[in-house]
């Protein structure tokens, strides 16, 4: 054979072996980029930060759970059952603004607006930099450019999630949509666990008091509020379920230690204030529940909590329990202020045992 045609054949096999890959990557779709699950293989979620994008555009829902690790433990049956809703839990671990406001733009460019999106916010999402984001998103996955579909169509990291998911198929498991991203397991949780979770990071408060740390600004919070309030002004047709999440006293302590209690309440306020300005938007304060967040053994670090809250701030949201409004939410937040002030911190840590120690 000629070197001509042994080139030829070289290109024609490479040709095909590309075609066939782009074929199957498309047709498998782990991330869903292009299309729900074909040939009825199982829906698995289980790398937030690709496989939110493309759920959010072509999945079939009427609502959606957004948010951060405060709303993995979620069931998406939960909210089908008491809401009446048919939910999809596109929950992204350590979420900032400019995350959520990414994932918004996904799930508005469908035909159909949600009837119902459920978010949390959470201190940090109102005190870090609005344009940061928590992990270096995949722009080939948010922009919906045919040019940029290559990073995806030959990406080895996608060929292999496509091989998985057909394996998925060929084993029998089952798609996780209910239960995607929990981690709801009985070992993560308790009072040794959140206090070794938490013990370095008293410490280094306590050493960082003389130095000054900076304090939550009202000026960060409204331009972190900007990157989601545009979508609820401009979709009425949508009912946004926010809630404020039941952090354990640890937090409280660990703002108090960096003296900056009262302005983290006035940050709070502001960004329940600014959000109850639409009539679209009911808010839902847990942060004074007090036999939740003094009682350890409900935490495995100092803010995440066990899965049965979840189910609780679930019914809530259907039986109003809970729901803050322009006239009462002073109110909830004096009363977290006047408890985290006056509550006895050293009795979480006076004869516990740490782990690790």
């Amino acid at each position: 054979m000629s070197e001509k045609k042994a080139f030829q054949c070289l290109a024609g096999y490479l040709a095909a072996g590309l075609i066939v890959t782009a074929v199957l990557v498309f047709c498998i779709d782990p991330f869903y980029h292009y299309h729900d699950a074909w040939f009825d293989l199982p829906v698995v979620l289980e790398n937030a930060v690709y496989q939110t994008s493309g759920p959010a555009r072509n999945f079939e829902y009427d609502s959606v759970i957004i948010g951060t690790s405060m709303t993995e433990n979620f069931h998406a049956q939960w909210f089908d059952e008491v809401m009446g809703w048919d939910t999809v839990k596109l929950s992204y671990s350590g979420a900032r603004t400019d995350d959520l406001k990414a994932i918004l733009e996904q799930i508005y460019s469908k035909e159909q607006s949600p009837k119902a999106i459920v978010l949390d916010v959470n201190a940090y999402q109102l005190t870090v930099d609005p344009n940061s984001a928590y992990a270096l998103r995949p722009d080939y996955l948010y922009d919906q450019k045919m040019i940029t579909d290559v990073s995806y169509l030959y990406n080895q990291d996608v060929f292999l999630a496509s091989m998985n998911r057909i394996l998925d198929k060929a084993t029998g498991r089952e798609s996780n949509l209910d239960d995607a991203y929990t981690w709801e397991e009985e070992e993560h949780f308790g009072r040794a666990k959140t206090l070794a979770a938490e013990q370095q990071s008293r410490i280094s408060l306590e050493e960082s008091i003389r130095a000054g740390i900076q304090q939550a600004s009202l000026d960060i919070c409204d331009r972190n509020l900007d990157n989601i309030l545009p979508f609820i002004e401009a979709h009425p047709e949508t009912d946004f379920y926010v809630f404020y999440p039941p952090y354990s006293m640890l937090y409280w302590e660990q703002e108090i230690l960096k003296g900056n209690l009262e302005q983290m309440i006035a940050v709070y306020g502001h960004s329940i204030e600014r959000l109850l300005q639409y009539e679209n938007v009911k808010i839902f304060y847990f942060q004074n529940e007090k036999e939740i967040i003094s009682d350890l053994d409900n935490y495995r670090d100092s803010t995440h909590f066990r899965p049965e809250y979840n189910r609780y701030i679930c019914e809530c949201m259907k039986s109003g329990e809970n729901l803050v409004t322009i006239e009462n939410y002073q109110e909830q937040l004096q009363d977290m202020y006047e408890y985290a002030l006056s509550f006895d911190y050293e009795a979480l840590w006076t004869g516990a045992t740490v782990a690790g120690n």
